[in-house]
């Protein structure tokens, strides 16, 4: 009962109410592990999602496309933001700081 209190997220934890074989975006920075995600949005149309690391050096050719749960298996602290609403995102400095949420302008 403790360990259930208090023990770690487990990693195998996944909290969206997406089906976790739900197409997302990634960058490569992300997929291969150079970098944590730090930037996530979820679109509008409700039907998108987007976990990048938040540098400004992407073109189209750094983003792939993989399930929601293998974007939680690269980083369960994601599931942090499973109620996030449609139109809106979130940010970080590092992973396990505070996510900052905003609005997706037009």
């Amino acid at each position: 009962m403790i360990k259930k209190l208090f023990g770690k997220k487990s990693k195998s934890e996944y909290r969206f109410k997406e089906a976790k074989n739900t197409a997302c975006f990634v960058c490569d920075h992300v997929l291969n592990k150079e970098r944590d995600i730090l930037f996530v949005t979820h679109d509008k149309d409700g039907s998108s999602w987007q976990f990048l690391c938040g540098q400004d050096d992407h073109s189209e050719s750094n983003i792939k496309i993989i399930s929601m749960e293998q974007a939680t298996d690269l980083d369960f602290t994601i599931n942090d933001l499973f109620e996030m609403p449609e139109g809106f995102g979130a940010e970080r400095e590092k992973v396990g700081s505070k996510w900052n949420p905003f609005r997706i302008s037009e």
